[in-house]
């Protein structure tokens, strides 16, 4: 004998097993994956930018320790065409390029002056896109160890005329790793975030970040 009630309750379960989305559900479930796409990729794209800066800020401050070290090295003499002469290291920035370079500096002619001609590059390098030399709209500019006062420049090493400087903000190290140009600082900036990099004259480098209201 069939039971009527069992085939009617199979039934209202296949019919429930078949039974897929509603229009007005897969809308609502498009919309909640858009809204998470969109987040994800603001999210991820912001996550990039400040590493972007802080790899720019490292990198810098390595090289700014190579040079130094090399500087220390290579010592204040060295030889040209059998004849003992001075030598120094110097670290060029081109604000406008978004570059820096390193130079030796070697008084081929004997007079202590430097001149064209007598700097050779030995590396050039340039900051990662979407970074530059500067700083964030709001930031107190006084940064780690900088205590001469808020910069007008991103680099605020002086940029004396003669060669490998010409006219651009340099750091002229000594045979100590000193700066003969006295401290400054570098700023590093990237949207809203900023880095900077100060050194004094004997030639300590410190990076930090500013927080949002305070440099750490």
């Amino acid at each position: 004998m069939i039971d009527a009630a069992k085939i009617a309750g199979e039934g209202q379960r296949t019919d429930c097993r078949s039974r897929g989305f509603t229009l007005l559900e897969l809308l609502l479930v498009m919309a909640l994956v858009g809204i998470l796409a969109c987040v994800a990729t603001w999210g991820g794209s912001h996550l990039l930018r400040g590493w972007q800066l802080k790899r720019a800020g490292h990198q810098l401050l390595e090289d700014l320790k190579a040079v130094q070290g090399r500087a220390e090295m290579s010592g204040s003499l060295t030889m040209s065409n059998g004849a003992l002469v001075m030598q120094r290291t110097f670290l060029v920035f081109d604000p406008d390029e978004q570059s820096y370079a390193a130079y030796v500096w070697q008084d081929r002619d004997g007079d202590s002056v430097t001149a064209t001609g007598e700097s050779d590059q030995l590396w050039q390098k340039r900051l990662p896109p979407g970074v530059s030399f500067g700083w964030a709209a709001g930031i107190e500019r006084r940064a780690c160890s900088n205590v001469a006062g808020s910069p007008t420049g991103a680099i605020t090493f002086s940029s004396p005329a003669y060669a490998p400087c010409e006219d651009r903000p340099c750091i002229k190290f000594d045979q100590h790793g000193f700066s003969v140009m006295g401290p400054g600082a570098i700023y590093l900036n990237e949207g809203e975030q900023t880095l900077a990099i100060t050194g004094t004259r004997p030639g300590h480098f410190t990076l930090c970040e500013w927080g949002g209201e305070s440099w750490r």
